[in-house]
């Protein structure tokens, strides 16, 4: 594997850990705790969290605080909307519904 794509991955496990660490929390973290709840050095943690601010994963309050982004909730959805289960149950939950003349839920 050459170095740039170890490099790659160790930045994909980096960026893990610190939206892992984000979720962890209910309030806007600082990078303080960030770096150290990671073991990242704090320029390392602030690199990437720059990265996925950019990118929407990760949002800065006013007072320099992070938190987790609304393009997760949004891919989440996506997920979510293509669960397998509910591709298998949906015909099943929907034939007595249909059976007794219901509307959609």
């Amino acid at each position: 594997m050459t170095a740039k794509a170890t490099s790659s991955i160790q930045v994909i496990a980096r960026l893990s850990r610190l939206l892992d660490t984000l979720a962890a929390h209910d309030e806007p973290v600082s990078l303080k705790i960030l770096a150290s709840a990671t073991g990242l050095h704090p320029s390392t943690a602030f690199r990437i969290l720059a990265s996925l601010i950019e990118h929407g994963l990760v949002e800065r309050s006013a007072n320099g605080h992070y938190r987790l982004g609304i393009k997760l909730l949004h891919l989440g959805y996506r997920v979510r909307g293509r669960g397998e289960s509910g591709h298998t149950a949906r015909p099943i939950l929907e034939r007595p519904r249909d059976q007794a003349g219901e509307s959609d839920w």
